[in-house]
């Protein structure tokens, strides 16, 4: 029997033009639902001017993420696999190659625990994970313990819907883990400050990242005290 797939959503892809295609091509976007999801900024990123990304992080508070059916059943694990790398393209804006990691992240699976999923498919995505020279090097601080198993699977709560607090009704769910920027003897995440004064000092406007994550539903526990923060956005 086929199952039900979706994306975990916890940044631009949700809202990034140059994903549009990826949207429209194998997402349900009519399907889009606010979920609970552990995420904070924790990331800094080259590409968008040293400024903080978002990452699963297995200590903080629940925020919000953005679960999208896709547009096509998973009857194997060739399809599931299919949809993986489809989400990696997306992720490096570019085109579908075999691949679903790099050095700063990794695809992951996340399953229903209320749902019987086959041991086809989740033998198949480990020996699929095992191809990947540098698959899950996603580190957390110490109180957290693992975020992507040897087995390619997402260790965090199944999400819960924002409108009703029901489960996400999906059998299972790819997600981007990306690896954080923690610092300090005693490795921690940055603090509000240095998220805030990273997007003040970028001349790049990549603050943007941030405001169209709120616009658009993905939100994180430290938001209010960012936006304090924050330059006003320029008119």
């Amino acid at each position: 029997m086929p199952l039900n797939a979706g994306i975990l959503i916890i940044g631009s892809l949700l809202w990034d033009e140059r994903r549009q295609a990826w949207r429209d091509s194998r997402l349900d976007m009519t399907s889009a639902q606010s979920v609970t999801a552990p995420i904070r900024y924790g990331r800094r990123s080259e590409t968008r001017g040293n400024t903080y990304t978002m990452v699963f992080s297995r200590a903080c508070e629940a925020g919000r993420g953005t679960v999208v059916r896709c547009s096509r059943p998973v009857s194997s694990v060739d399809d599931l696999i299919l949809e993986a790398e489809h989400l990696w393209a997306a992720e490096q804006n570019a085109t579908v190659s075999r691949q679903i990691s790099a050095g700063w992240g990794c695809v992951t699976l996340l399953c229903n625990p209320d749902r019987t999923i086959p041991q086809m498919f989740l033998t198949g995505w480990a020996n699929r994970v095992g191809q990947e020279r540098k698959y899950g090097n996603v580190p957390q601080t110490s109180e957290e313990g693992l975020l992507v198993s040897a087995r390619g699977l997402l260790q965090i709560a199944w999400p819960q819907c924002v409108a009703d607090g029901v489960a996400a009704p999906l059998d299972f769910l790819l997600a981007t883990a990306t690896r954080p920027t923690l610092t300090g003897t005693q490795v921690s995440y940055p603090t509000v400050e240095m998220i805030a004064n990273a997007w003040n000092a970028d001349a790049g406007n990549h603050v943007e990242y941030f405001r169209k994550n709120n616009e658009n539903g993905i939100r994180t526990f430290q938001d209010d005290a960012i936006l304090q923060l924050l330059h006003p956005r320029e008119s």
